[in-house]
């Protein structure tokens, strides 16, 4: 449960409060959790770092209005809209979904983010040519993952007799396609219905030098029929959650730094950009660009990204992702992605 803290808090009573807060190691909150704040910037709940939302985003320029006060803060600026909630891990950059690490948290008279999404999430997405460590690479080679495959059907619709396999590989082969033609050398991770164990999909991009590296794959939720859209996982910064884990829940991935974090920047900027064209094209429903430690993501070294197209348990999705031309789009809609990503990277592959 997050703390709430409903009206306008005075900038003398809000100092005053701060102190108090400042001089014990923490305090209680409802549900077991602890605050420990440093200054009105900066704050900890439950061990996690937070920071004033509308102190990060105005170093960007952004005017914060409340959409619904205590509930709903909007950020607006020349070219940016972003959104975030109160309690709530969702949020919306410039009309499309993130999700955030750990829930916003209402304090004194702002929203606060955890510190990992403030670097690791919004911050490349306002500046994706920023000076990171190490250098986004030129994007010349592109390794392509067809999920599953051989023995590992992936996800099925029995009822119309459907594979994940099947349109996974005829996916990556219409992007493949359409990569080259765009002068895109393409290392494939399979290009027949084979079995590749996880590990070695991350290093067969490796040893080939891949500069990007994009896993294919379609969805299915058991018992849920009506869920249907396209999401986007990107790898999860080290000590944060993924999506799939619960705030209460504890990641035992999180402490660790994989290979696949030395990008977070690129990752985020990669799957913001293809999860942005891929839904221009298809018109899908928006289920997120999201957060995994998916072994594809842990273990390659350049940026990479896992798109889930569609769900296959969904009848009429399902029945449009049996078409070629549903499948084209899709195919185009990543292709879109990378060249945004490259556009906004400056990573533009040179002759």
């Amino acid at each position: 449960m997050a703390m709430h803290r409903h009206g306008l808090v005075s900038g003398m009573v809000l100092a005053v409060l701060i102190g108090l807060f400042a001089a014990v190691d923490a305090r209680a909150l409802p549900g077991g959790r602890t605050q420990s704040p440093s200054s009105s910037v900066n704050m900890t709940i439950g061990g996690v770092a937070y920071t004033d939302s509308r102190v990060f985003f105005g170093r960007y320029g952004l005017k914060a209005n409340w959409v619904k006060t205590g509930e709903r803060l909007r950020f607006q600026g020349a070219s940016v809209k972003v959104e975030i909630e109160t309690d709530k891990r969702d949020a919306v950059f410039n009309g499309r979904r993130v999700l955030l690490g750990d829930p916003a948290v209402f304090f004194g008279s702002s929203l606060y983010i955890s510190r990992v999404d403030a670097e690791k999430l919004f911050a490349p997405l306002f500046n994706p040519a920023g000076a990171y460590v190490p250098p986004a690479p030129v994007v010349r080679v592109i390794a392509i993952d067809p999920g599953h495959g051989g023995q590992d059907t992936g996800t099925q619709n029995k009822a119309l007799k459907l594979n994940e396999k099947t349109f996974t590989l005829d996916v990556a082969l219409r992007l493949r396609a359409l990569l080259q033609k765009q002068g895109y050398k393409v290392v494939m991770t399979r290009t027949d219905d084979r079995f590749i164990p996880l590990p070695e999909r991350a290093e067969i991009a490796n040893k080939a030098g891949a500069d990007l590296f994009i896993s294919i794959h379609f969805n299915s939720v058991e018992n849920s029929p009506a869920v249907l859209g396209t999401e986007t996982y990107a790898m999860t910064p080290q000590n944060q959650r993924s999506t799939s884990t619960a705030p209460s829940e504890k990641d035992p991935g999180a402490r660790m730094a994989y290979p696949g974090n030395r990008n977070d920047p690129w990752n985020v900027i990669l799957g913001y950009c293809i999860q942005d064209k891929v839904l221009g094209k298809l018109g899908s429903e928006d289920r997120g660009l999201k957060r995994a430690r998916f072994a594809v993501l842990r273990f390659v070294n350049v940026p990479a990204v896992l798109v889930e197209s569609g769900y296959l348990s969904n009848t009429a999705e399902a029945r449009k992702i049996c078409t070629a031309a549903y499948r084209d789009d899709i195919a185009e809609g990543i292709a879109a992605g990378i060249r945004a990503y490259s556009a906004a990277t400056g990573t533009t592959k040179t002759k």
